[in-house]
C-alpha cells in the first residue's frame, strides 16, 4: 500500500510543501514553494491514496532548517524520485552535483546532462523539476550571468543564491 506524508515547511522565504513516500524507503516525490494541494495536483497523485499530515516528516523538517543555517550540502542527503523523460532525468541528477553557493548556466546544463545542444531542454528540465530546492534547479543561470527564470519567482530564486553566498549581476 502507498503511504504519503505531506508537511508544510516554513523556511524564511515561505513555506515548503513536501510529498514523502514512505511505503519502502522513505523518498520524496514533490517539493516546492507552493501550496500543497497544487504540488499534488503537479505530481499527480492518485486520489485513493491516502495523505497523511505529519509535521516529523521522517526528518526533511531538519534537513530544511540545516540548509537555512548554511549547510548548502544537506539535500544531497534526501532520497528522491520524479518521473521523466531519460534527458530530464540526466538534468536532475546534474542539478544535484551542483555545489551550494556555485552556479551553473544553462548550457553547461545541457553539456554536463549529455547533450550540449539540448539548451531548451535543460531549461525545461528545471521548469518541471518537481523536487524544489532539494533538486537545486535555482542553481542554474544563464550564460550571460544574468538570473534566468525560476517556477517560484525570480525575486525567491535571487534570495535563495543570496542565502547561498552567489554574487549575482544586478
Amino acid at each position: 500500500m502507498i503511504k504519503l506524508l505531506t508537511y508544510e515547511i516554513p523556511t524564511p522565504w515561505g513555506k515548503i510543501s513536501t510529498v514523502l513516500d514512505v511505503a519502502k524507503t522513505p523518498t520524496v516525490i514533490g517539493a516546492g514553494f507552493k501550496p500543497l494541494n497544487k504540488l499534488l495536483k503537479q505530481i499527480d497523485i492518485d486520489k485513493s491514496i491516502k495523505l497523511i499530515n505529519d509535521k516529523n516528516l521522517e526528518g526533511i523538517s531538519e534537513y530544511v532548517q540545516d540548509w537555512i543555517d548554511g549547510d548548502l550540502e544537506v539535500f544531497k542527503k534526501i532520497r528522491l524520485s520524479q518521473k521523466g523523460a531519460e534527458f530530464m532525468q540526466s538534468c536532475w541528477k546534474e542539478l544535484r552535483k551542483i555545489k551550494g553557493g556555485k552556479v551553473l548556466s544553462y548550457a553547461e546544463l545541457a553539456k554536463n546532462a549529455g547533450n550540449a545542444k539540448a539548451v531548451r531542454a535543460a531549461g525545461s528540465a528545471c521548469a518541471k523539476n518537481l523536487i524544489a530546492p532539494f533538486v537545486p534547479c535555482h542553481r542554474v543561470i544563464k550564460t550571460s550571468g544574468e538570473i534566468g527564470n525560476y517556477g517560484f519567482g525570480v525575486s525567491l530564486k535571487r534570495a535563495l543564491l543570496e542565502h547561498e553566498g552567489v554574487k549575482l549581476k544586478r
